[in-house]
């Protein structure tokens, strides 16, 4: 293609460029105008090129990567993606000065059309737009059916190119193992990624291989190719991102998580790469990890098409998990964190009365870490008032309410919503939860009933009523939740009957299996005294029946 086809192919092009620094924006459309284009639109930052290209159709778009505050070049070709406004005809070309590896990176990702370094001439700018054209007008009856969605026209199509134009093997081989990978059709694109491979080492070929060979049901030899493959390119990021796949459908979560902390160390700017693995550090408890992951997830988001709610609430929770009522710096400095990621999530999503819901509660479990009762009883009413405000109560958001109450000793409003959950027809891992929420209700009620009976029993003791504190504390050490304390409680009761009474060998023999359950009592235990008091007691009498 010579300059004059150069500039018939630009004359029509609808051109968007973007660039925060006047100069520069000037200069590229300065340059892009003396190469024949005629229809240039230019945007100051990533907000204002999202609102032209989500209103207009364009050709190409050349996009500066460091764009100030807001979105920068990366994120307006992720949404541009993302919102299909980029039509596989388009060409989009990343312009930037960045060299960090984890810029460049990110960038290449999201596979822009070209990637130019500053500073640039006149003539390198119209080399590479020459190179970049005279493949994209050879490919335009492929990503014409593309964009219609003609995916099987597009492969005809591709099959035939590939056969008068053998020279374009390269990105006809990738768009083909793209449709086939599309259509679940694997063996197919086996067989387009080998036969390049035959003639070329190429990586992504080689990672499209292992693709398939992992659906194909060869998950090994899919983790070989990916472990070769990053042998000679260890910056192959989407390399890891498989091999954590693979290993997760192998059930291997923590060799997963370790592949996607190798791909976070290279390419740190991917927003769905950081969620994955807070997802996956949160699964494997691994919460310094998960903090670190959702905390990235939660700053690139907030100018990105993948920002969520769900972001803003899991890197709150991670960060509860720190939090201690012990007056300490770093808990009044996480505490602080929550309740500024609750407001931002109240003011971002003002409209969202889930989120809203989503907010209280996180708030009543932040304020029972912090052992503040009246404030936590107070965020689980406010959760209670917005829960009545959805339309639709999820099974999951009402599980979330029992929760609060049984945080909050609100035991009588947990046993209702209780009864009302067994009515539903709730799914597996739903009614395990209930069934788990039911448990820990009954625990805290047998607490509640043995903290009473030991009230009594320490009453009738008190009063050298010593049968009637044994019955008391007997029927409080039937449950299996019974302390050391009320253990303890039941041995003196017995030992003072005997003293007082006749020595009884049952007695003595209760006393036994009460000193098993109790186990050893450390000399640093306030108890400690008192237990070895009340072994010296028993021994004593123990031998007074001649046992």
């Amino acid at each position: 293609m010579d300059m004059i086809q150069l500039e018939q192919a630009l004359a029509e092009k609808r051109i968007l460029i973007v660039d925060d620094l006047v100069e520069a924006r000037s200069s590229l459309k300065k340059m892009m105008s003396m190469m024949g284009a005629n229809h240039i639109d230019t945007a100051t930052d990533g907000n204002e090129a999202m609102r032209f290209i989500m209103e207009r159709d364009y050709d190409i778009v050349l996009s500066d990567y460091n764009l100030g505050k807001g979105k920068d070049g990366q994120q307006i070709l992720e949404e541009a993606r993302y919102s299909h406004r980029l039509k596989a005809t388009s060409l989009f070309i990343l312009v930037t000065g960045e060299n960090a590896i984890d810029m460049v990176m990110g960038a290449l990702e999201y596979e822009p059309d070209a990637y130019i370094t500053k500073p640039y001439t006149l003539n390198i700018l119209r080399e590479r737009m020459v190179r970049i054209l005279q493949i994209k007008l050879a490919l335009e009856p492929i990503n014409e059916a593309i964009d219609e969605q003609q995916l099987e026209q597009a492969i005809a199509l591709a099959q035939q190119t590939l056969v008068s134009q053998p020279k374009l093997r390269l990105p006809l081989t990738r768009i083909l193992g793209k449709l086939f990978l599309r259509l679940q059709r694997y063996p197919e694109a086996l067989a387009a990624y080998e036969a390049l491979l035959e003639q070329r080492s190429v990586s992504w070929a080689r990672l499209g291989q292992a693709i398939c060979m992992h659906y194909l049901g060869d998950s090994r030899t899919a983790i070989a190719l990916l472990r070769q493959t990053l042998t000679l390119h260890p910056l192959y990021v989407q390399c890891y991102d498989w091999l954590a796949i693979i290993l997760q459908a192998q059930g291997d979560d923590k060799q997963a998580q370790q592949q996607l902390e190798k791909a976070v160390s290279i390419s740190p700017k991917a927003v769905l790469r950081q969620m994955d693995l807070g997802r996956l550090a949160l699964k494997n408890d691994d919460y310094p990890v998960a903090e670190a992951a959702f905390e990235q997830a939660v700053r690139l988001g907030r100018h990105s098409c993948y920002k969520h709610a769900d972001n803003y609430l899991n890197f709150a929770k991670v960060v509860q998990q720190g939090l201690h009522n012990d007056g300490s710096k770093q808990s009044r400095v996480r505490s602080e964190r929550i309740f500024k990621l609750v407001e931002e999530l109240r003011q971002e999503y003002a409209g969202k009365d889930d989120i809203q819901y989503a907010t209280h509660l996180l708030e009543c479990k932040t304020y029972v870490r912090l052992d503040n009762d009246d404030k936590a009883r107070e965020a689980a009413q406010r959760a209670e008032q917005q829960l009545t405000k959805l339309k639709q109560r999820t099974h999951a958001q009402q599980l979330q309410m029992l929760d609060a109450y049984l945080d909050t000793q609100q035991h009588v409003k947990a046993k209702q919503l209780i009864k009302q959950l067994h009515k539903d027809n709730l799914s597996e891992p739903d009614a395990a939860q209930l069934s788990a929420q039911e448990n820990r209700l009954n625990q805290i009620a047998i607490r509640e009933y043995t903290t009473e009976l030991n009230a009594k029993g320490v009453s009738y003791y008190e009063q050298r009523e010593y049968e009637k504190a044994i019955a008391a504390f007997d029927e409080a050490i039937d449950y299996e939740e019974a302390g050391i304390s009320v253990l303890l409680n039941a041995v003196q009761a017995k030992l003072s009957y005997m003293e007082t009474q006749n020595v009884d060998v049952r007695q003595l023999k209760d006393c036994h299996q009460l000193f098993k359950r109790i186990g050893t009592v450390g000399s640093n235990d306030e108890r400690y005294t008192r237990y070895q008091r009340l072994r010296d007691t028993y021994a004593r009498l123990k031998r007074a029946a001649g046992l």
